[in-house]
């Protein structure tokens, strides 16, 4: 069973706080969402705002004073954990194998996410990061809109503690969840072709975002967006916009 091709297919630009080039957040993502001279076909299609050393209330500022920013570029804004900082002002939520086993406790996970999906208002997105084909199979029986895969190669990022699982691995659970995957983990621009040519649906990236400068990130988020985007146009797949 192949996965649904979804509107967003293209570059995840997941913007990690405290930035590592130093910018404050409004700075890092105005250079992520640099449309407004470069045009929104180059533009990430989501950005997830991850922000582990915030508190919940610095968290839901955050997201209240980026969710316009994001919107305006013609983006998803996705929030990592934070289930209701993403319900009150952003687009979706992206949890990780950790934060569904503390929310859920005892209880199905699938029992959770049913009330999740009842709660959070019309077209809000959920995602869920796995990093094996058994979480995939896992998954595929769950009501999540994507899933997070990875990490494909080695990483700096959290993912470290995890082995990488490759593009072969990438292909074969494209082919069998039921849900899009995201690739994530040691991703550049040569690496996101090979993950759209597996069936992955986007590229997340972190560190290959980073710059010192508004202008840095912004030349990096295009061109990785429009390397994604031609690489989605010459497999005959729907583009992201």
């Amino acid at each position: 069973m192949r996965a649904r091709v979804p509107a967003w297919r293209g570059l995840y630009a997941i913007l990690d706080l405290p930035h590592a080039g130093g910018l404050e957040p409004a700075a890092a993502l105005a250079g992520l969402l640099g449309v407004m001279e470069i045009g929104p076909e180059k533009a990430p299609t989501i950005v997830q705002l991850r922000a582990k050393q915030a508190d919940a209330a610095e968290r839901g500022r955050l997201v209240r004073e980026l969710a316009p920013m994001v919107r305006a570029a013609g983006a998803l804004l996705i929030v990592d954990d934070d289930v209701e900082a993403a319900m009150a002002a952003a687009d979706g939520v992206h949890l990780g194998q950790e934060d569904m086993a503390e929310r859920t406790g005892d209880r199905p996970w699938s029992e959770w996410l049913a009330e999740l999906r009842r709660a959070a208002p019309p077209g809000f997105l959920i995602g869920l990061s796995t990093h094996s084909r058994a979480q995939v199979l896992h998954a595929a029986g769950l009501d999540v809109d994507y899933i997070g895969f990875g990490p494909i190669l080695r990483t700096r990022s959290k993912l470290a503690q995890e082995p990488a699982v490759g593009f072969e691995e990438l292909e074969q659970v494209c082919a069998i969840s039921p849900h899009p995957v995201v690739a994530i983990g040691g991703l550049g621009a040569e690496e996101a072709l090979r993950c759209a040519r597996a069936g992955a649906a986007g590229a997340a990236m972190i560190g290959a975002l980073v710059g010192s400068t508004q202008a840095e990130v912004r030349a990096r988020a295009t061109d990785l967006a429009a390397a994604i985007r031609h690489a989605i146009d010459a497999l005959g797949q729907p583009s992201s916009r």
